[in-house]
């Protein structure tokens, strides 16, 4: 008779992950984007204009910032995705001194209209970042909506990169 000590059966290491973290134009800008490619479908026939339309619109709505993370090699790569397709972008190696650290960050997006008023959206969130050595400024690798899944995937980073937590403590003195 087997009785397993265990309840929970060891999670296989993903050999590349991929994060996406914002939008290049950011909310309105794929808003924006969007709206083009429906002006540019109406007027693809009537003439090269309607193509441009299409194109740059699908560039504004589908062209994001994202990160990806080779766990087999120890490889980060923060790329651009541009129009949702190709990511562009250089693989850095991890070293023994960097460090990761979550923060809460709050974007904030400022569109004008014509009648020159403002309107602001912001998006609260967690972000895992970074650090190359004591460097203050990181960059970030992925975000979440709340803190306990962040928590999670920084510790699960941590474990498949070997990188020490920065702790905020650390990070300011």
């Amino acid at each position: 008779m087997n009785i397993s000590t265990s309840n929970k059966a060891p999670q296989p290491e993903p050999k590349v992950i991929h994060y996406r973290l914002d939008k290049s134009f950011g909310p309105s800008g794929g808003v924006v984007g969007s709206f083009l490619m429906i002006v540019g479908v109406f007027t693809i026939h009537l003439s090269i204009s309607g193509w441009i339309l299409l194109l740059l619109g699908s560039f504004m709505a589908f062209s994001a910032a994202g990160c990806a993370i080779d766990t087999e090699h120890f490889r980060i790569k923060f790329y651009n995705n541009l129009w949702g397709i190709w990511k562009v972008g250089k693989w850095k190696y991890v070293h023994r001194k960097m460090q990761l650290r979550l923060t809460h960050a709050r974007m904030a997006y400022r569109v004008y209209s014509m009648s020159n008023r403002s309107v602001d959206v912001s998006e609260p969130d967690w972000r895992i970042f970074i650090h190359d050595g004591n460097s203050r400024q990181g960059q970030a690798i992925c975000k979440f909506k709340n803190r306990e899944a962040a928590e999670e995937e920084l510790a699960k980073l941590s474990d498949w990169l070997n990188l020490s937590i920065r702790h905020e403590k650390e990070a300011l003195g």
